[in-house]
């Protein structure tokens, strides 16, 4: 029987791959190789998530690639 024993990374502990962390509470922070997992102002110590590679976008909050562009109309004609 296999179980998946890795653990999200925690405060304090190096950041091992650049990209975009989001904690417990939802904050979300870009971080690179080398740096050190931060402590949120509330919460204190916790545990950070790989949300996006930092070569990525940005991270679309609003999901502005689901909604359809509007045309205009030239009314010059």
């Amino acid at each position: 029987m296999s179980k998946d024993k890795t653990m999200d990374p925690m405060t304090g502990d190096t950041v091992e791959t650049d990209g975009i962390y989001a904690n417990e509470a939802g904050q979300e922070v870009t971080l690179k190789r080398g740096d050190e997992f931060p402590a949120d102002l509330v919460l204190g110590r916790t545990t950070w998530e790989l949300q996006g590679f930092a070569d990525e976008a940005e991270i679309d909050h609003d999901q502005t690639e689901l909604n359809p562009l509007r045309k205009r109309v030239d009314t010059r004609t």
